[in-house]
């Protein structure tokens, strides 16, 4: 991919719709039918204490591009200082660890905010010109 920014194929507004699980059992289910049809695992997750996105190209096989991985990061500092930043989206303590492969963000009061920061980067992560044979 060399120096070239990141450029998502698909449209924001056309991004896929990102499904929302709530509870371990939900979330256990959905990633292992993710595993077992070998396919990426990008979904919000209701917790307890707030809402996380998680993401997993491993099912696939796959992991981001370093181009792509840098493109994710760099957007959801972006969001994420968006998000934190704005005084009418409470947030408790935000984090997030992200490498070529797996992601998670979290937590976030509102399903609406995660939902805001998860748009920034499904475009990027499900993409499959992003991505490579994992290693």
């Amino acid at each position: 991919m060399g120096t070239e920014s990141v450029r998502p194929t698909v449209k924001e507004t056309d991004s896929p719709q990102i499904p929302l699980y709530d509870g371990k059992q939900a979330i256990e289910r959905a990633y292992q039918q993710a595993q077992a049809e070998q396919t990426p695992y990008f979904a919000i997750e209701d917790y307890e204490d707030g809402y996380a996105i998680t993401f997993d190209l491993l099912p696939a096989g796959k992991q981001l591009a370093p181009t792509a991985e840098k493109e994710v990061k760099t957007r959801l500092t972006h969001e994420i200082e968006e998000v934190v930043g704005d005084e009418s989206l409470p947030t408790v303590e935000v984090s997030k660890s992200v490498n070529d492969s797996l992601g998670s963000i979290s937590l976030f009061e509102r399903e609406e905010s995660a939902r805001r920061v998860a748009r920034a980067v499904v475009p990027i992560v499900l993409d499959e010109a992003n991505w490579t044979e994992t290693s």
